[in-house]
This record gives structure tokens, sequence and C-alpha cells, in this order.
């Protein structure tokens, strides 16, 4: 029904303004809301009414048996509210004694309250939610703030109660007009887009109780000069600063903030394309217009001025198409204005049957009849946009691709109508999120599973799968999904709902996009693949499982996008669709005691032939990566330690084999890689320098932090294996060694004694010779053994040798010296027991010192005697000397003990400091030349 009223001239500054006009302005613009209240009631169910009734009235009075009551001190009051009898017998309901008593109060701390959005509109349903600006004072203090939120956080759970999704906004009006804390709705982002949220908030707010915007009170003629007219109306007493509220014009807004609403509506659209894009080329005609838009808020005010208005034509949706629809037009763009008139519907109509109930249907039926003879739409265009909802999944994803361009391209045409680049340094803090979390949805690279906008409108979905694997070239295939069984051969790719480069991109991709049902009848076809129907069905399982728990269901704020893009968790799908080697062959492997997956049997074979790594990140990206043999396992587990959030946990990574027979061994064997290397790494800081090694096939892999980033390498063998163990280390090195390396040997054992600054001497005597075994102060090895030797002596030695490099100060200080007996019992049980060395007298009898000096050689001192190590005779000198030393010129080992010789003869790299090793190394090294 149209009001008619006669026309509303306000003068400009020195013209006549009447305080009647002011007044019957004020009294226009509140019918004109009361009949979108109306509006909006007719969508709501009669008990949700009570919300509506009693909305004001919570923050006009602390009632104990009201919703929301917090405390009798939360700010409470509105100016010039006086609830009605329907408003006073709803409170009746809560507490029956409750009667309304007014009360003068000096100040009211609740300015104003507002509803925001689609309420009042077409758009509105019963799915829809509630925006509330809850207006204050800006002097209230941090704690009367909390109580008011509080207060309106115990309002939406009550409002939750009547099936209404409500959120409250507090706004400052001082605030608001700098454009500092702008709210962020569930439609705008306030530090984004000021001014279009100013205009939103012009155009389609409900007011419910208090102040008014003094806008209403500017006229049309006079919005460019927004500021001085409600000076002159305030100034001249024409209006009382008690009575209005100043949220600002809309004169100085900046051309970059449509490139930040672009960005915004484009996030939005992520989820509710249509709904985002219609507002997408709402943002385009404005900036088209810029620098002087004709905003939609302004035509409505000139309607209710003019006095010729209805709730109906200033339907805020119905305004943006009006618009939309004109821009286009005069564009040329009929693909553009034809997806309009969807989104436009989809918007009215809701995306689902169940959308609408009967009274509202009719009522949205005969509004898109009017608009669709308003504006001459094709006669079978209503027909289809109905049939519209009953989606399949091919009809959501050619509408995907066709969304998904005209976003790239309303950021196009905003870019170049404002010559706004996207990646501007000024960028405020919420647009560079914007852009992060766009790059993260819409960017399209190998590896990423695509997301479609359109997933929630797909209400027809498949009963039946078929995945085949379709020849494009003699050496090239693509992976197609079809809708049904398969097509009649020849398959062809433009025949699929979607193309993929591998099978498990085609089912992650169907899963995310909601196709996956438990009782799904799939169709496999392959040639290069071989997956039973059994793996196959638990894989469809395992992946629903994986991408349901890690996925956000629900549209993420932007706080996960102030932090780099990191992975959540991670899923390793092993050897998927691949024969091992020798399940190909007939002759099996026989059974083996060295059942390592990684290097079994005798052969050392690896059972791991490829692997795919399925990954959810924080910004909400699905990746896939594919990894082939030993290095590719390594790679990936060390990618994921790498690349995943911290704190990492073992439920970071999840591995699943389906190969025959090997399968949950493999799976276990890789998890528990994983797990030793957050146990050996992700831990505290003093973990940098581990070494966690491991069996790769016939060698060996070494895994080490190297700043802060772990990574890995190969030893091809045994002996690269031991010359790793006994190469000098900047600093204490501990090893982890995996059970099956160097298992027929103690040195794994005699490492679990490791500790840092402690040299640890160990032996273990035989019948024919006593083994020595050195971890040094830095955890690096030193492995001899002495054949002919009494243990003690060698001990002694040994022990003697370490303590004169502590003396002489080639060590640093604090380094203690350990001594150990390797022991081994009946059932080969090794254990270490420490031992006492007592002092010999070949210690203090013989002291052999050799000097290096760079110009004049080698010199060995026995006691105080010289020899010059020059030549053989030189050599034969010394080892007669040595042996006058002992009874009946007996044959047993010496020893050297002090070695003073500059850092390159010891093997010591420029700014390395010297360690034990280097000093056993090169005593090892002229004793056994010496040969005695």
């Amino acid at each position: 029904m149209t009001s008619r009223f006669p026309p509303i001239h306000l003068g400009a500054p020195g013209e006549e303004i009447s305080k009647k006009d002011l007044h019957a302005v004020t009294q226009r613009f509140k019918y004109f809301n009361q009949g979108r209240l109306q509006r909006m009631r007719e969508f709501l169910q009669p008990r949700q009414y009570e919300f509506l009734h009693l909305l004001p009235l919570l923050f006009h009075q602390n009632h104990p048996l009201l919703p929301g009551f917090v405390s009798l001190e939360t700010p409470a009051g509105i100016p010039d509210y006086l609830p009605g009898k329907q408003t006073v017998d709803t409170a009746k309901q809560f507490s029956k004694g409750f009667t309304y008593k007014r009360k003068a109060l000096r100040n009211y701390p609740i300015q104003s309250i507002f509803l925001m959005g689609s309420v009042g509109s077409m758009a509105f349903s019963k799915d829809s939610d509630i925006d509330i600006w809850l207006c204050h004072q800006p002097n209230l203090s941090i704690t009367e703030l909390e109580e008011l939120r509080q207060k309106a956080r115990l309002i939406e759970k009550w409002a939750e109660s009547l099936k209404l999704e409500v959120h409250f906004f507090l706004v400052n009006s001082e605030q608001f007009k700098k454009g500092e804390n702008t709210p962020i709705s569930s439609e705008s982002s306030g530090e984004t887009q000021h001014y279009l949220l100013l205009e939103e908030f012009y155009r389609t707010s409900i007011y419910i109780a208090g102040r008014v915007p003094v806008w209403w009170l500017v006229p049309p003629h006079q919005e460019k000069m927004y500021a001085s007219y409600v000076a002159h109306l305030l100034e001249n007493r024409f209006i009382s600063e008690t009575d209005v509220l100043d949220f600002g014009g809309l004169q100085d807004m900046p051309l970059a903030e449509f490139v930040s609403a672009t960005l915004w509506h484009i996030y939005k659209s992520l989820n509710s394309p249509h709904k985002a894009l219609l507002k997408l080329f709402l943002m385009e005609s404005y900036a088209a217009e810029f620098p002087d838009p004709h905003w939609l808020c302004v035509s409505m005010k000139q309607a209710i001025y003019s006095g010729d208005f209805n709730v109906d034509t200033l339907d805020p949706y119905l305004q943006i198409y009006n618009k939309v629809d004109g821009y286009l037009r005069q564009a040329g763009s009929t693909q553009r204005l034809n997806l309009a008139r969807e989104c436009f519907h989809i918007k009215i109509m809701g995306s689902s049957a169940a959308a609408l109930d009967t009274k509202a249907r009719y009522l949205h039926d005969a509004f898109m009849e009017m608009i669709a003879r308003r504006w001459h739409w094709p006669e079978d265009l209503l027909e289809n946009l109905g049939n519209g909802k009953f989606w399949d999944i091919k009809k959501a994803n050619s509408e995907h691709s066709v969304i998904r361009d005209q976003l790239q391209q309303c950021l196009r045409i905003i870019l170049k109508i404002t010559g706004n680049p996207i990646d501007h340094p000024d960028q405020n803090g919420d647009l560079k999120l914007l852009s992060r979390k766009l790059r993260a949805f819409l960017d399209l690279r190998p590896g990423k599973v695509e997301i479609l906008t359109t997933r929630a409108m797909v209400y027809n979905k498949p009963e039946v799968w078929a995945i085949a694997e379709v020849p494009l070239t003699d050496t090239e295939t693509v992976w197609c999904l079809f809708d049904g069984r398969l097509p009649s051969q020849p398959i062809r790719p433009e025949q699929a709902i979607k193309q993929c480069e591998t099978m498990l991109e085609l089912l992650c991709w169907a899963v995310m996009n909601g196709l996956y049902r438990r009782d799904i009848n799939l169709h496999f076809h392959a040639k290069t693949q071989k997956i039973p129907d059994t793996d196959l069905s638990r894989l469809l399982t395992e992946l629903f499982a994986f991408l349901t728990a890690h996925l956000a269901h629900k549209e993420t704020g932007l706080d996960v996008y102030k932090t780099p893009n990191r992975l959540l968790s991670s899923l390793l799908l092993i050897n998927l669709g691949e024969l091992l080697a020798i399940d190909g062959n007939q002759q099996q492997f026989m059974m083996s005691e060295r059942s390592d997956p990684l290097s079994y049997g005798e052969s050392r074979y690896c059972f791991v032939q490829g692997m795919h790594k399925l990954s959810v990140s924080s910004w909400g990206e699905v990746t896939l990566r594919q990894y082939t043999g030993l290095e590719g396992i390594f790679a990936c587990l060390t990618e994921v330690f790498n690349e995943t959030a911290k704190p990492l946990t073992a439920e970071s990574l999840r591995v699943i084999c389906y190969t025959r027979g090997r399968g949950r061994s493999i799976a276990l064997r890789v998890e528990t890689i994983f797990q030793r290397l957050l146990a050996g790494f992700a831990g505290h800081p003093q973990q940098d320098a581990n070494r966690y090694i491991l069996p790769a096939a016939a060698g060996f892999c070494c895994f080490k932090l190297q700043n802060n980033v772990l990574g890995f390498y190969f030893l091809e063998n045994h002996n690269q294996l031991i010359h790793e163990l006994s190469s000098p280390r900047n600093q204490f090195s501990p090893v982890i060694f995996d059970e099956f390396v160097l298992e027929q040997t103690y040195i794994p054992f005699l490492y679990q004694h490791n500790r840092a600054d402690q040299v640890q001497i160990f032996y273990h005597p035989t019948s024919k010779h006593v083994a020595v075994y050195i971890i040094d102060e830095k955890g690096a090895l030193f492995v001899r053994q002495h054949s002919n030797a009494n243990p003690q002596h060698i001990l002694v030695h040994y022990r003697a040798f370490i303590k004169t490099l502590q003396l002489q100060a080639k060590l640093p200080e604090g380094i203690g010296i350990e001594c150990y007996e390797i022991q081994k019992n009946s059932t080969g049980v090794v254990s270490c027991h420490p031992t006492q060395v007592k002092q010999g007298s070949t210690v203090l009898d013989l002291r052999v010192r050799i000097v290096v000096d760079r110009l004049k050689g080698q010199a060995v001192y026995c006691n105080e005697r010289k020899f010059d190590l020059t030549d053989a005779a030189s050599y034969q000198s010394l080892k007669n000397y040595i042996f006058g030393f002992r009874k009946n010129h007996e044959d047993y080992p010496f020893h050297i003990t002090e070695i003073d010789a500059p850092d390159e003869i010891l093997g010591i790299e420029p700014f390395d400091r010297p360690q034990s090793l280097h000093y056993l190394n090169y005593k090892q090294k002229i004793e056994e030349k010496l040969n005695i």
C-alpha cells in the first residue's frame, strides 16, 4: 500500500526552515520504519514477536526476572521511550507482578536501538540473522561497557531459544563518525568500508527506540552540505543535540573504499555467492558514478520527503536490483544482467524449498512477479529460476565457474575505475587479511583442491558415482567423475562433472563439496591403478572423516589470516593403488627377523613405493602432494614437521596404507618415525643438535635440525654411518638410534648413557682384545680395539690422556671423565657398570709426548729424551728406547700421553673448537704408525 503525504521542503541555511516540517519529517520516517517492522513480523512466528516487543524495554530497565539481567547497575535507560500495553503484557509473562513506572533519569546511557540488514525487506526469512546496533553514550566506563556486552550476550541466548539468530553491536556514534571502531556486522567490515556501511545503515536500518539519526533531517538537496547543514540546525536551535544522533554524512567517501568493499564482498561470496554478487554489482555502479555516486539511501530519503512511498518500492534489495539492472543494461552486459537476476531471485526466494513457509512464499512469489513485469523479464525466466533451487553438482560446478569469473571481473573493473592496486603498502589491517583470504580461496594452483562457492546449493546428490581414468594421449590420462554409471565408450572427458590429474584429488573434491554419502554406489575404471572396492569405500570414509574434522563448517573470521599460513593436519596415504614389485613376483619374500618395512630382510627392501600427502591449512586450503621412494618418505615427514602449526602433536599426522598383507605394519612404522621426530626435535630448544638415525633400504638416513628447520641426509652404508658418528661436532649432539640401526653392536646402547660435557670411556674385554668405545664431551664416537692388552692398563692410559688435555687447558673446564665396563650376560642382555681406575706405574715411569712444529716437523719426547721423527731409523730408535722400559721386552701396546700440535695437524677446521675426538684420532694415527 502506497502512502501519500504532501511534499516537505526544508530550505538551505538562510532560507525558511520550519520546526513543524522537521517534526513531520521525523514522524514520517518513524511511520516508514513501523511499516518495515510490520513487514518483518509477517515472517516471524507469534512467539518470536516477544523479542521485538521486549527489546527496548530490556535496555530501558534492569529487572531480575526479564531476559538478559546482569545487575541493577548495568547501564539502562533510553530517552523518550515509553513501553506500550503489548510490551508490558509480554513482560508479565516473565514476571506476573511486573509494572512499568516511568522515572525521570539524569542521563540515558542507551541512546538508540536499530535493527540492521535484511530485516524489513523481502529478503528476510525465518533463517535470516538479525544485527542490532546498540548505540550508547560515549562516556561509559570499561566496566559499564563490559556489563552491557554481557547483557547483550544473554539476550542473544534468549533469542536462540526463540529460534532467532541475533547479533548485538555496541556503537559509539562519536567514534563511528570519526571512522573509529566501526562495528563489523555479518554484512560489513567496518574498517574496510566505513562510508558504504553508513549508506547501508541509512537505507536498511529499522528504528526501534531512542534518538533519531540527524541524517533524516538533512534534505536530499543538501546532502553534499551535510556537516554545515547539521551545524546550522543545531546552532539555530531548530533541533536539540539530545534528540538526535550524528553518524556523519557520505560526502567525504574516498574512492579507495570501493576497492576494500569489493574485496569484502568477494570474501562474503565464498560462502554466499549470489547475495554478495548483487552487492558487488552495486559497488561497481557506485564506483562508476564517482565522484558523485547516486546513493540509494538518498533516493529513499527523496521518496519520503516527496510523500509518495511504500515499503515494497523502497525495499532495500529491490533498490539494489533496480540500480544494478539499470547499470548493467546501460553497459550492455547481458550475461551479467542474467546473473544479477538469478542472484536477486535466490536472495528473495531462498536457496531451498524449505526456506519459506506457505504464507511467506505467497508474498515472495507476488513480489517477484511484480519485479518481472516491471523490468520486462523473459516470460519463462521466473519458472526457470524457480527450478534452479533443485541444483545437482554439475549445475553447481558450472555455476561456480561463472561466479568465480564474475568475481574476478568485478575486482578488475573496480581496480580499473579507482586505479588502486590491491597490494598498496597503505592497506589497512582488514584489507590485508581480506586479500589473504581471497588468495587462499580463489587462487588455483597444482595440488590445491578447489572448494565450490556454490556447494551449499546442491540438493540433488548423486546416489551413484563413476570414476574413470580417461586417456588424453598415448602417455597422458585424466581422471573424471561422472554422475551415475560410466557413459558408453569411448568416454570423453567433457562428459564429466569434474576432471583432475589424480584419482585422490577427484575423491577429495567430491567429499569437500558435499557429495559424499555413506551409501554411495561407486564404479571404478582405471588401467594404471588397482584398488579393491572395499579399499575404495574405506578410503572415502577416511577422507570424509579427515576433511570434516579439520575444515571449518562455518564461515571463519579474519583473525586466522593474521598469522602465516600453516598446516593444521595431514593425512598420508601410502602405496595408494600401487602393487609392490615383490607382490608382482611369484617368489614372495620369506618371513624375516628384520621386519622394518623401510629396510626389510637381508636384501633391505623398502615397502613404501609412493605416498600422497593430503593437508588442511590454517587458511582453509586443502592441498595434495605426491612423493616417490625413500627420499619422498623423508621429504614428506620433514615438510609436515616444518610446515605444521605449533605445537606439533601425534594428531598432526595420520597414516593410511592398504598394501595387501603389510598395510598396517607400514602405516605404524611411518607413524612411529614421525612420533620419534616429535620426541627428538619438537620439544626443548636444547634438542636443536639432536640426530635421529634410522634405516633406509641398504643404507641409513639421519634427521637433524638446521636453523630450526628439520632436514635429512643419507648415509649409504655402514662405513658412512660410523664416519657420521665419529665426526667432530660444533656442539653437544646426542644421537637417537632407531631399533634397526647397529642393532648388532653396543653403540646404540652406549649412546643412551651419553651426556653433555662428559667424556665417557667404555671398554669390553674379550680373550683376544679389549674393545674401547669413547663418546666425547660433544657426543662424537671413538672406537678402537687393542690386542694383547690389559683392560686396566688401557683404561689407565685413556683416562690419563684426557686428564692431561684438561690440565693443559686444551679442553674446556668442567668436563668430567666417566669409565664403564660393558658386560653381556648369558641371555644376551647388555649392561654398563661404572669402574674405578687404579693409577699404574706405567703412567709414572714413561711419559710419551708428541710435539709437532709447522717448520721442524714431528718430535717425540719419552720422559725428557727427544726423538726427531724424520726417517725409519728414528722410528726404530724410539721403539728400542720404549722397549727398554718393559720387563723382558714384552710386546704390548704403548700409549702417547701428551700431544702438542697445531690445529690443522689435528684436523680442526678454522673457527672450530678442539674436542677430545681430535686428540684421540691423532693419538691413534701415530700409535698405529709406530706399530709397537
